[in-house]
């Protein structure tokens, strides 16, 4: 049976092609991951690693106990079996461009040059305090060269100049959360208190012996251990961290291969079908139903163990790449050899199994059936799997209701995947009757149209699956883009409960320039901007605090409402200082203030406002003529400002970080700030997983196109009739591609009409315990889904179009 399924294929390789195509797509998926996560978590590794590569022994400070003071570290250094010890020093600063401003990340660099773990790349070692150094990716986003001078300013807003003096040899970026990486002699950082030291051990001494003895003699709050146990501890912290990403990624190559599956299924099922007299004179002349059983899979075997060789090798080299471009190969290339067979006998293992029940269908008609005709009933009859397909997906559609009511992810995934497998069940019958449907459509529009549609419903069975695939793929990217759609929605409305005003920026002392004011007012999209009043002062309970008075235009457009500025002044409080101060919304409270111009008792009416805790700090609100009233010194050293809606946030934060960049003194702070924050990392993950989905839409691209090349083939006659009674070539390629857009378009449509619900249930599942669902249906984004369905399928009607087309009316007629 092998000679004989080998020789089905060299015989006639095009037909098999799509298998090949398929299960290497998935395969590279797969391989791919391998690859990645592996060669990540070995860069993820080495950069946890990397600074305790040098040390021996680390020794940690407790920072819950008492401080030993600043030069702690030095005394390590006298104990016995110690050569030399480096304080490990880190300090978060902000670092100021002409540009823009951006947070840096400065570390020690150790005295002793057998403690440093890293080489210059170019310049040399920073000396004096004034002197850093910088990792190249800060020299190349900062625009920095050797020698350049940089403004540091410190979390106390005080500012220094450092000159850079050289650039650091580093493979890979330490993930610190920062934008920038600098490095400082230990000069840098006087007066700072280290929570770590790393140490050599002498000659003769091991680090276990090392730590033993530096346990028992050092002082409460200290501890040592090896460096070795201490990279390995945070090596496995940062692992897990990425397992989440392998797991995402591992679950996207299923759908891959579930995609593959689709059209492996389907090209097999069309090969046979037309094959069934070769079947038959197999059945005469002696064989079996395994026999031919065994027959089908070892094609398969054959054609996917190609494939599965083809996309593993691609995967391999894939996903290194990867790991490379996202800066996490710095360990360089990691995999596990078991991990790459296991992707190839998987791939392998698809193509069998996705060809094993048109196999079983193929072995079950009868030797006298088949001789008698070659026609290929297309037909799907609603059986007892679109049944159970039907009870799983609504059973899964009720529980992702119940999960997304009861905010459980866990629920709402359970029954997602519960809901999915249901839909791809039980979808393939109604879409045959879709199919059904849009010919009586297209028998009314005549020519090409009446053409295709005839042949959509000859064979609803094929069309039906290929259908299936794109829903697959589309269904995803559409839960995705509304996922991400109702995601941002929800945030930017939670934020803008949570903080009234979009901008908020202040100085510590003194006011706010009036330039940067004017800078803040000046920026497009803001309907409200205002410099507001601030005055130091002790409110009873409330202690130490800082009292803010706005205008009633600022408070209004903050959503605040009225604020009273009568006999009992309206003030706006956080929850935390009602509690503090024991009332409840709408109590009228006696509070004696202190400041530098004296002490005044006032009754304030008490409301609960996010506006009090605008500025990043509690502060509570008055209007701001109460201020004068009360007689207390003001200055005006915050400014707010209110976006006018569906306004271009990013526009926005890009414009305060350039006037951040210009005024050194400003902290900004507010919605958009922690907007910023929050929609970076889902842009990524939503940018991440439609690459990847983008597969899946290949996969199944492949498979129309499969689908209407073997239409073709087994339509040969009739094709060459139609052009012995005047079909044009160009018609007849009309008549494929209409075929194909309908089939494109009918799969958007039921992946839209699927992945929407899927999408915004999945996110009311995550926020929902913590912030209202704002459904957002990103229209644009899915007409464009829609379109690109249909090109997808006009693409894919290209290859099989030219071969039909080809086919000269007489050879069509006198084939058999």
């Amino acid at each position: 049976m092998l000679l004989q399924a080998w020789a089905h294929v060299r015989a006639r390789p095009v037909r098999l092609a799509a298998v090949l195509l398929a299960v290497a797509l998935g395969t590279a998926f797969l391989a791919a991951t391998a690859v990645f996560t592996a060669t990540t978590n070995a860069g993820l590794r080495a950069v946890a690693a990397a600074p305790l590569s040098a040390a021996d022994v680390v020794v940690d400070r407790d920072p819950d106990a008492a401080a030993p003071g600043p030069d702690w570290a030095d005394g390590i250094a006298e104990r016995s079996g110690i050569a030399a010890v480096a304080p490990v020093h880190a300090r978060t600063v902000q670092l100021l461009t002409e540009e823009r401003r951006g947070t840096a990340n400065v570390s020690g660099i150790a005295e002793r040059p057998d403690l440093r773990w890293f080489e210059p790349a170019e310049g040399r070692w920073p000396e004096a305090p004034g002197e850093v150094m910088a990792d190249p990716a800060t020299v190349r986003d900062a625009g920095l060269g050797v020698g350049d001078r940089v403004r540091l300013l410190d979390a106390d807003g005080a500012e220094a100049e450092a000159t850079l003096v050289g650039v650091a040899d580093l493979d890979f970026r330490p993930l610190t959360g920062v934008q920038y990486r600098l490095y400082a002699p230990e000069g840098f950082f006087a007066g700072d208190t280290p929570d770590t030291a790393l140490a050599l051990t002498a000659p003769g001494t091991s680090p276990e012996e090392a730590v033993a003895r530096l346990n028992a003699e050092l002082p409460a709050g200290l501890e040592a251990s090896t460096a070795e146990g201490q990279a390995e501890e945070a090596a496995d912290r940062f692992a897990g961290g990425s397992r989440q990403i392998e797991v995402v990624l591992l679950a996207f190559a299923l759908v891959a291969l579930l995609a593959s599956g689709m059209v492996i299924a389907n090209t097999f099922t069309v090969l046979l079908a037309q094959r069934r007299r070769d079947t038959a004179l197999l059945r005469l002349v002696g064989a079996d139903r395994g026999q031919v059983r065994a027959l089908v899979a070892a094609e398969a075997a054959i054609t996917g163990a190609a494939g599965a060789l083809a996309g593993t090798a691609g995967g391999t080299a894939l996903g290194y790449a990867g790991a490379a471009a996202m800066g996490l190969a710095g360990d360089g290339f990691r995999v596990s050899l078991w991990a790459l067979l296991g992707a190839f006998l998987v791939g392998t293992g698809t193509a069998v199994g996705a060809a094993w029940l048109p196999a079983r269908r193929a072995a079950a008609t009868a030797p006298v059936e088949a001789l008698r005709s070659a026609a290929l009933s297309g037909s799907v009859r609603f059986g007892a799997v679109h049944a159970a397909g039907t009870l799983a997906a609504v059973a899964g559609a009720v529980g992702m209701a119940v999960g997304t009511a009861a905010s459980s992810p866990v629920v709402t995934v359970v029954a997602g995947c519960a809901a999915a497998l249901g839909l791809l069940v039980a979808l393939r019958y109604p879409i045959a009757r879709c199919l059904q449907g849009v010919q009586v459509l297209m028998r009314g529009m005549g020519g090409v149209a009446s053409l295709a549609g005839a042949n959509l419903a000859r064979n609803t069975g094929r069309a039906a699956t290929a259908t299936l695939a794109l829903v697959l793929g589309l269904g995803l990217i559409t839960a995705l883009s509304t996922a991400a759609a109702t995601g941002r929605a929800t945030i930017d409305a939670d934020l803008r409960d949570r903080y009234p005003v979009d901008v908020s920026a202040r100085v510590p002392d003194g006011p706010v320039s009036p330039d940067t004011v004017r800078s803040i007012e000046s920026l497009d999209s803001l309907r409200a901007a205002e410099p507001v009043r601030t005055a130091d002062v002790r409110m009873g309970a409330l202690g130490e605090t800082t009292l803010v008075g706005v205008s009633q235009a600022l408070a209004s457009e903050a959503g605040v409402g009225r604020l009273d500025g009568g006999a009992d002044p309206t003030l706006l409080i956080t929850d935390d200082q009602m509690s503090t101060l024991g009332a409840r919304a709408g109590d009228r409270v006696r509070l004696t203030l202190e400041s530098s111009g004296g002490s005044t008792e006032r009754d304030f009416t008490v409301r609960t406002s996010e506006l009090a805790s605008a500025s990043g700090t509690p502060a509570p609100v008055v209007r701001d003529d109460v201020l004068d009233a009360l007689g207390v010194e003001t200055v005006r050293s915050m400014v707010w400002g209110v976006a006018e809606d569906g306004a271009d946030r990013d526009m926005i934060a890009d414009g305060m970080a350039r006037i951040a960049a210009d005024d050194p003194q400003i902290l900004v702070g507010g919605a958009l700030s922690e907007r910023g924050d929050i929609t970076e990392v889902l842009d990524m993950l939503v940018g991440l997983s439609l690459a990847m989905l983008l597969v899946t839409v290949v996969i199944a691209a492949v498979g129309v196109a499969n689908t209407l090349g073997l239409s073709v083939l087994e339509r040969t006659r009739e094709s060459a009739l139609l052009r012995a009674l005047g079909l044009t070539r160009a018609g007849l390629r009309g008549t494929l591609a209409a075929e194909a857009v309908v089939i494109g378009l009918l799969g958007a449509v039921l992946g839209i009409l699927i992945g929407v619900p899927f999408g915004i249930a999945g996110v009311g599942a995550i926020v929902g315990a913590t912030a209202p669902l704002v459904v957002d249906v990103p229209w644009g984004s899915l007409a464009l889904v829609a379109a690109a369905s249909s090109v997808i399928g006009v693409a894919a009607s290209v290859v099989p179009a030219r071969r039909a087309a080809r086919v000269a009316p007489a050879e069509g007629l006198t084939d058999d």
